[in-house]
């Protein structure tokens, strides 16, 4: 017999994801948190934890997952000192308790630096997909083989949706993004570009892989630097670095400007952070490329927020006019879930069926979903679809979501696009660290 899980994810192929009534879904949604929790109650210790603590023992209902959801910073709990003294065993002990990862999974032996244990971790059949921060220190998300085969039946049956393109290799392709690394958006857009581009045409900003210790380390230095405490050698050097660094990618940026301004009128693949999107409109248009001057079979991505504000208040308006009348993926999302909320003809972000969105009230602790109707609060869910790791998560974004029917014609929920930040829940929030399981954290990792 087919589970709930395995039903849910069956959408994905189905031609009509977003179409089921909200009614019959909740109650495929709710079967399907149950087989999630009791999976990953066995597989992930501090989830085990979390629900022997709370007294959670089976889920009956949707106010069952509110105990149990994650913050992102569990997912970097880690003591920094096992990365700079080399403890790659005990690191890899800390990622088997918020990870479906057992440790004789991995052979760590000889790892000289994080990036050779990422790539360890990735070659045992586990994905270590991180994000960034300002703090030094990288969460990492694992996701499985399965979870990467169903990001890729994502990108390959939604994109664009409502009007989802072919998966045809007919572009030109660019991605503003290194050949590889453990990043989701840089997998992404490589998937995208073996989906959609024609093949042997596609641009990379740098053929350099992703390094997660320079990220950490440049963070790092970052932070040192606002607080006052680095040191004048160090600033000069890291200084000196950017400013090689900044040449290096302004050249490659340069040379894909050149490249699209020659090729504006054929179909391209233009993938970016919308940083560097921002920064390869300005140089077009400095190069005489309208607005809505690329072929409209183009497809754009995008995608990072506006971080630290390095962007103006209306870079989203200016991606729009520029990117008139091209394909462009409009969603919401985070690194945590698996594919995105999609908008629908309305602007509103439909949240996908393996995704149960959880509202809850700005402390993160009660639940205020509701059959019908906006609700305003924290936006947190369960999602179903993951194997690598527990789906449960709260994040840090004040969210409107409308459970009634979409003006579209769909079933809700679908999340508004008035969204903003509340902030992260603090270090001593009992849903991100609970001294009992800071406890055995620690006892795992050192034990």
């Amino acid at each position: 017999m087919t589970s709930a899980r395995e039903q849910i994810r069956s959408l994905v192929l189905s031609g009509d994801t977003f179409d089921r009534p909200a009614a019959e879904l909740r109650q495929a949604q709710l079967e399907a948190a149950r087989e999630a929790f009791t999976a990953h109650r066995e597989r992930v210790p501090l989830l085990r934890t979390r629900a022997e603590e709370t007294g959670v023992r089976e889920i009956t209902g949707f106010d069952d997952l509110v105990p149990l959801l994650f913050s992102h910073t569990s997912y970097k709990s880690y003591p920094m000192s096992l990365i700079t003294n080399g403890r790659w065993d005990r690191l890899l002990r800390w990622y088997t308790t918020v990870s479906a990862v057992e440790p004789e999974d991995v052979d760590v032996d000889g790892v000289t630096d994080i990036d050779e244990w990422t790539d360890r971790v990735t070659a045992a059949g586990h994905r270590p997909y991180i994000t960034s921060g300002t703090s030094g220190k990288v969460s990492f998300l694992n996701c499985d083989t399965n979870d990467l085969r169903f990001l890729h039946d994502i990108l390959e049956n939604l994109t664009c949706w409502p009007d989802p393109l072919p998966p045809k290799p007919t572009r030109r392709g660019y991605l503003l993004a290194p050949a590889s690394g453990p990043m989701r958006s840089v997998d992404g857009f490589r998937w995208h570009a073996e989906v959609f581009a024609r093949p042997g045409e596609t641009r990379l900003l740098t053929e350099e892989p992703l390094r997660v210790s320079e990220l950490m380390r440049s963070a790092l230095l970052r932070r040192r630097m606002a607080e006052g405490t680095a040191t004048p050698q160090e600033i000069s050097s890291f200084e000196t670095a950017s400013e090689t660094r900044e040449g290096e990618l302004g050249d490659a940026v340069g040379r894909i400007v050149d490249d699209i301004a020659a090729h504006r009128d054929e179909p391209m693949l233009i993938a970016g952070m919308n940083n560097q999107q921002f920064t390869l409109i300005q140089a077009l248009r400095a190069r005489g490329v309208p607005d809505g001057g690329l072929h409209p079979d183009t497809l754009v991505l995008s995608g990072g927020g506006n971080k630290g504000r390095a962007l103006p208040d209306d870079y989203q308006q200016q991606f729009a006019a520029f990117y008139d009348g091209v394909r462009r993926v409009r969603s919401y999302g985070m690194t945590e879930l698996q594919g995105s909320c999609l908008a629908c003809e309305k602007g509103n972000y439909h949240v996908p069926p393996w995704v149960i969105p959880l509202v809850l009230d700005e402390p993160g602790e009660k639940l205020l979903n509701t059959e019908s109707g906006v609700v305003e609060g924290r936006f947190a869910f369960l999602d179903v679809s993951l194997e690598g790791r527990w789906g449960g998560l709260i994040s840090g974004d004040r969210v409107f979501v409308d459970f009634s029917p979409c003006d579209c014609g769909r079933s809700g929920p679908a999340v508004l696009p008035d969204i903003r930040r509340y902030g992260d829940l603090g270090g001593d929030d009992k849903i991100t660290c609970a001294a009992t399981l800071d406890s055995y954290v620690r006892g795992m990792i050192h034990g």
